[in-house]
């Protein structure tokens, strides 16, 4: 069962040792920049991730106390998002990747939430040291002042009073009445006559402009991806479903490619690498590599960001989706993905637990499992739970046939969605990926998955194709489970 974590409304207040790995944050009650960053870090803005919570409140906190020192992205690595002492940023860039997302969120609270804020917020870029400024607010605001109180200035969080008067001649603001005249009325008349005069005669005409200027409207006005799903075929309209449903302003949708630096590691030790030791990055410093030439070589690929060109395209289709929302697509290497994240947002997985050991996770609840063992002939896709005809095993990498997943299951909290596609090998994967992008090919399993209002039921593919010098060919569906198992 999984613990979850506190949310941001009573982690944000809690002082933790940094000797314990937590952030020594204090509140600020009468400061209004700190309450400032309580209302943000509480909002739904933020999209509930404890991290970009406690990012924002570190670096408020820093700012306030005059700490400047301690905003870096060495500093805030270790203190926010628990790296090591010392780690190299050059090859973990979590903190400038939740420094941009943060500044998404910041420019969200104050288009939706924040949009009476008397005060502004802003993470400029090229650092991660908080500004404060304040809004100009329009007139009919709730925080638009009336004339008789005089405006307030921020600085440092003091509230400072600027007296200004204004004097108004009261007859200065008098306008002067119109005397009614019967020729207005006489006037108005002719004009209305003669209008409805030329409506009759040009009416056909009249009746054309009003046609191409709607028509010009709705071309203009009306989004692509609306007129594309009122011609959208049934094969598409069942891939737009699950998109949908993995796509949406409510939250983050995580895409995390394979990590093939660590398969290659794997496959020259001949070890591997499970979730725990991943996270915690222990598998670059403390795996054994007792008589394997190179040790010292191989460790390093554990830290370098390699993927293939398999995912890379993958990725590409999902980011020109109509479904997709720029702001909540999120694409992050298999290395700097949180347990948060997971548990807050959707995800799609790409690879095998091999080379993205966050399917791990997912894998318990999963009818068909990935059995990778380096070094050895005898990794498959597992059947769980095998059906008269069926196979305890399929396939075995490096053969002419290959054999990929497709998994559609919740969030680790069931209140998200995660996909995971991958495959044996880079050929697995293509089958596995290119399955998935034709709508004709994957309707008829979502609509066996379609619950109540079109919402999807956890379902899995088994989907084999040839295997033709790393290329799959021809990938069809092998066996299929709707609902977990």
């Amino acid at each position: 069962m999984q613990i979850l974590e506190p949310s941001p409304k009573i982690a944000a207040w809690l002082v933790r040792s940094p000797r314990e790995g937590g952030i020594d944050i204090h509140p600020y009650a009468a400061d209004h920049r700190w309450q400032l960053a309580r209302r943000i870090a509480e909002s739904g803005s933020l999209g509930r991730s404890r991290l970009l919570s406690e990012f924002l409140l570190y670096v408020v906190d820093r700012h306030i106390r005059n700490r400047i020192d301690e905003i870096t992205e060495q500093q805030i690595g270790i203190l926010v998002f628990g790296r090591a002492e010392g780690y190299d940023s050059n090859d973990d860039n979590i903190v400038r990747s939740y420094a941009r997302n943060l500044r998404k969120r910041l420019n969200e609270y104050y288009a939706t939430e924040g949009k009476d804020e008397s005060m502004r917020l802003e993470i400029p870029r090229g650092g991660y040291a908080p500004t404060f400024s304040t809004r100009i607010m329009g007139p009919g605001s709730p925080n638009d002042r009336s004339q008789n109180q005089p405006p307030v200035l921020e600085s440092n969080g003091v509230e400072e009073y600027q007296l200004s008067s204004l004097t108004l001649d009261p007859q200065a603001t008098q306008i002067p009445l119109l005397q009614p005249a019967d020729t207005f009325a006489a006037v108005g008349t002719i004009r209305r006559s003669a209008l409805s005069e030329t409506c009759r005669r040009h009416k056909a005409l009249l009746t054309l402009c009003i046609g191409v200027v709607i028509g010009v409207i709705c071309s203009v006005l009306l989004p692509v991806k609306y007129l594309k799903r009122a011609t959208a075929s049934s094969a598409e309209a069942a891939s737009t479903n699950l998109w949908a449903q993995l796509f949406s302003n409510e939250r983050d949708t995580f895409i995390v490619p394979s990590d093939d630096g660590l398969i290659i590691m794997q496959g020259l030790t001949q070890r591997p690498v499970p979730l725990a030791s991943y996270v915690n990055g222990t598998y670059r410093t403390n795996l054994r590599t007792d008589g394997v030439p190179g040790a010292p070589e191989i460790l390093k690929l554990g830290g370098r960001r390699y993927t293939s060109v398999v995912d890379l395209n993958f990725v590409a289709h999902l980011a020109q989706l109509d479904e997709v929302v720029p702001g909540r697509m999120m694409i992050r290497y298999a290395r700097d993905l949180r347990m948060d994240d997971l548990r807050t947002g959707n995800a799609v997985l790409i690879g095998s637990n091999e080379a993205n050991p966050w399917i791990e996770l997912f894998q318990a609840r999963m009818n068909f499992r990935f059995s990778v063992h380096p070094g050895s002939d005898q990794s498959g896709i597992v059947n769980s739970h095998q059906r008269a005809g069926e196979n305890a095993l399929y396939g075995a990498s490096g053969q002419d046939h290959t054999y990929g997943l497709i998994a559609f299951v919740p969030n680790l909290t069931s209140t998200g969605h995660v996909l995971v596609v991958g495959g044996l090998n880079t050929a697995g994967t293509e089958a596995a990926t290119t399955f998935l992008l034709t709508p004709s090919l994957m309707m008829p399993a979502l609509e066996r998955a379609k619950g109540v209002h079109g919402v999807l039921q956890p379902f899995e593919l088994l989907i084999g194709a040839g295997n033709v010098a790393a290329n799959a060919s021809s990938p069809q569906l092998i066996l299929e489970r709707i609902g977990i198992p």
